[in-house]
């Protein structure tokens, strides 16, 4: 079986598309699937047909239901090839019902099936579009271990760091815990906080740079790539995540999870199909609440490690990539011997 991903944000090999398309791609190709991966922000209209063309796939597999469905509808309506779609999260926060919302429900409505990483999203979905509810399904993203991420750590001798691995963004909220955790760093000068992402936004990566400046426990570390996460989580002794929303589960809780780091997330529907508070992570819903739940982890070292030994746990029970592949390679199956 031959399938065409076709991919954006993914050139830069730091995004969280990049994360999930690279994971399926190798664990599919382990089930002996052939694929092969195009990114949409690097090929020209023509060279994406060409190439497509020439690798003559069975099936296309578009993630983002605008950045990716939309070109998976173009390229299926001239090859003929039949398509699904997987939800990425902006999908249904933003692009439906912005104006380019036309195109995304032409690409959605012409796929042969849609899938998102959870029920919550399955929902969402179906509130602005019911009549795709019959083809959406749900596949639980999958996280690959990062190699040398269950370390001892390596970092500033006595402090305590929060590492927030996101794009630049403004969905992201980068700019978040800087308030919050100034509070904290008149009682607990030891508090660190790393920011690591690509540039997404340039104007919002502006701000975020200027805020940074003022806070002289923060830093930007900048662009990393993925294989050089590890010593970060390694390093880290909560992670963040401030999102407005998230399409699911991000790769990064589910990554600091799989390395038993204890998480601290925006209480969003994304973050709550994996971090259920006081289990497997701490959600919070304002400042106060984050300032609060940040300290307790502060003081608490136990608290983290059961927290981070519980996330580990569920990872590894429910969100297999072998699993995820397999769930792909069956739907695959599906589409084309229906």
């Amino acid at each position: 079986m031959r399938v065409a991903m076709i991919a954006p944000n993914y050139t830069s090999g730091k995004t969280g598309n990049f994360v999930t398309v690279s994971r399926l791609e190798r664990h599919l190709r382990d089930l002996g699937c052939e694929v092969k991966v195009f990114g949409v922000d690097r090929l020209t209209a023509e060279k994406l047909l060409q190439g497509v063309k020439d690798f003559a796939p069975q099936l296309l597999h578009a993630f983002h239901g605008y950045s990716g469905g939309r070109v998976a509808h173009a390229l299926a309506e001239e090859l003929g090839i039949r398509y699904l779609v997987t939800i990425t999260g902006t999908d249904v926060y933003q692009t439906l019902i912005d104006q380019r919302s036309h195109e995304t429900h032409l690409a959605l409505r012409g796929a042969e099936r849609l899938v998102v990483f959870d029920a919550a999203i399955k929902r969402r979905l179906a509130e602005h579009l019911p009549s795709l509810e019959p083809k959406t399904m749900v596949i639980a993203q999958g996280v690959d271990l990062l190699e040398g991420c269950q370390g001892a750590a390596e970092c500033e001798e006595d402090a305590f760091t929060f590492l927030f691995p996101a794009g630049l963004r403004p969905v992201k909220n980068v700019i978040f815990p800087l308030a919050p955790l100034n509070v904290l760093y008149a009682v607990y000068p030891q508090i660190r906080l790393q920011l690591v992402g690509p540039v997404m936004d340039p104007v919002y990566a502006e701000e975020v740079l200027s805020a940074v400046e003022n806070y002289p426990f923060a830093s930007y570390l900048g662009e990393v790539c993925h294989s050089s996460m590890a010593a970060l989580y390694r390093g880290a002794d909560v992670v963040l995540n401030c999102s407005f929303f998230e399409g699911g589960m991000a790769n990064a809780l589910l990554e600091a999870m799989a390395c038993g780091k204890a998480v601290l997330a925006s209480d969003i529907e994304g973050s709550r199909s994996i971090v259920k508070e006081g289990v497997t992570g701490l959600l919070y819903r304002d400042e106060a609440e984050f300032r609060h739940k940040a300290e307790r982890l502060i003081n608490a070292p136990h608290l983290r490690a059961q927290l981070g030994n519980s996330a580990c746990e569920l990872i590894a029970e429910k969100h297999s990539p072998e699993a995820e592949a397999q769930a792909y390679l069956e739907l695959y199956r599906g589409i084309l011997n229906p």
